[in-house]
């Protein structure tokens, strides 16, 4: 789940904090000074301080978080939670300096597993503290955070990718938004194709991309607008469903580059036509930030579609709040010619090849970890204070969020929501990569190649060649690095 900043409705991808710096160590002698680790060893009056960690969350959650550590030491007198709200800018660094200086917290919120923590082997496997419950939770969030037979974190909800339209802007194109939130690809460009027009002065609209000599006293409209970039699968949502994925997980449980296969190459090629063919996206994609396509959607409104993560749902009502306060004080001052339309809006899946289901793709897992413990009563209350955490309200609450909870029992809570019923019932399946140690460095190299496709500079077909010659070197690594770990556990 983002943050969302209110005041400059500026939304922060988690995702991005993942990104490792290089800090001095001198900034880690003050980072930590007077941090202390709870698993040294109760205090004095048996007491067990559980060091917690976690980032920011709108407000309900915030508020449900406070509770639940607070009811928590209710039911657990000898239990106290020291908790540390980590920033999204900056926060996963901090978490990756505690580690490497030994003295990480003891539980932790993060996006997906990283797989840093699996090769560096310093997170406890939570399978038999799960044993009596893991049944109730989504097998896809369960594998997710699996590696060689060990449940690494317990997960607590799925955030998955959507697509945002501008209703507003179907309207005037005189487009029929997609039934039931549902599209095929050759629907999608159709309707793609009908949505892309340029507005003369006259206020006449016509097809297609004005002519260049125009531009500057034309509006343009466009279909759709995305992007990519590191830790950024926005677009994505066409590569998958094409039938492409980065990586397969074989029967035997190794992992294997999928970025090779005919359906990869399928929705690269889709997703190039889209700019370069049918000409209906906004230019250059390939050179485009998360932050820019959501800004060019959300405040030029000159683009009907875009595929953001579901926390638009709740940046959009953020941002027709402000609409509304701001129009009330022009209301006041007598400017009503000044007054601005809130955005009415829908989501929709991602199109999809007709006679199969959508496939979204996830932007995150939200999990919570348990950092090694030499106490074994220490790692059986942090243990118990992560389900503590995932359990009840603390699955309910994630309406807030829009994303899905983890156990299956606690249903789509969207199922009353007729807007949001159909592609949030989707979310479970959400398209996730294979755990593996090492795998950080495959986002960059594949993000590279494809974006040389998208800016024109390589064809499909060498990307891909490309990408997935540098991913099967990184999996050989990491599989190599696998063994070692297996090694050193049986040494121990």
């Amino acid at each position: 789940m983002p943050g969302i900043d209110v005041r400059g409705l500026r939304v922060v991808s988690r995702c991005k904090a993942v990104v490792a710096v290089a800090v001095t160590m001198t900034m880690v002698a003050v980072l930590f000074s007077g941090c202390s680790r709870g698993d040294a060893g109760p205090s004095t009056k048996g007491v067990h301080v559980i060091e917690f960690w976690d980032f920011p969350h709108l407000p309900k959650t915030n508020e449900y978080l406070q509770q639940a550590m607070r009811r928590f030491e209710e039911l657990h007198p000898n239990v106290r939670i020291r908790y540390t709200k980590l920033p999204w800018q900056d926060g996963q660094q901090k978490v990756i300096l505690a580690v490497n200086s030994g003295r990480p917290p003891d539980v932790c919120g993060q996006v997906n597993v990283s797989s840093r923590f699996i090769a560096q082997d310093v997170l406890e496997p939570l399978e038999d503290y799960l044993r009596e419950e893991i049944a109730d939770f989504h097998p896809e969030y369960i594998e997710a955070v699996s590696f060689g037979g060990h449940v690494y974190a317990v997960p607590w909800y799925k955030a998955c990718y959507v697509a945002l339209l501008n209703l507003d802007l179907f309207e005037k194109m005189g487009v029929e938004p997609p039934r039931d939130g549902r599209w095929t690809w050759d629907e999608f460009v159709a309707k793609l194709k009908a949505l892309t027009k340029y507005e003369t002065p006259d206020g006449k609209l016509h097809d297609g991309l004005a002519p260049p000599r125009h531009l500057a006293n034309y509006k343009q409209y466009y279909g759709l607008v995305t992007n990519l970039g590191p830790m950024e699968y926005e677009a994505y949502s066409i590569i998958y469903n094409a039938g492409g994925r980065i990586l397969e997980q074989q029967a035997d449980g190794s992992v294997q580059s999928a970025v090779a296969s005919p359906e990869f190459l399928e929705g690269v090629r889709r997703l190039i036509a889209l700019e370069n063919e049918y000409k209906v996206v906004h230019p250059k994609i390939g050179a485009m930030t998360q932050e820019q396509s959501w800004n060019i959607w959300r405040d030029n409104r000159t683009c009907a579609v875009t595929f953001q993560g579901a926390w638009c749902i709740t940046a959009v009502e953020v941002a027709n709040a402000a609409i509304a306060r701001t129009n009330e004080r022009k209301r006041a001052a007598g400017r009503i010619n000044e007054l601005e339309s809130p955005i009415r809006y829908m989501i929709a899946a991602p199109p999809h090849d007709e006679g199969t289901t959508p496939v979204l793709g996830s932007s995150g897992l939200g999990t919570y970890v348990v950092f090694r413990q030499r106490d074994p009563e220490k790692r059986r209350l942090c243990a118990e204070f992560v389900k503590f955490l995932v359990s009840g309200e603390g699955q309910r609450v994630l309406r807030h969020e829009n994303v899905y909870p983890s156990r299956r029992s606690t249903g789509n809570l969207w199922e009353e929501n007729p807007m949001l019923a159909r592609v949030f019932e989707l979310f479970p399946h959400g398209v996730m990569s294979p755990l593996v140690p090492g795998t950080e460095r495959i986002d960059k190299v594949l993000q590279q190649e494809l974006q040389r496709a998208l800016l024109g500079l390589t064809t499909p077909e060498e990307a891909v060649r490309a990408a997935d010659a540098k991913v099967r070197a990184i999996l050989e690594r990491a599989r190599r690095q696998a063994v070692r770990i297996k090694e050193d556990r049986s040494t121990r």
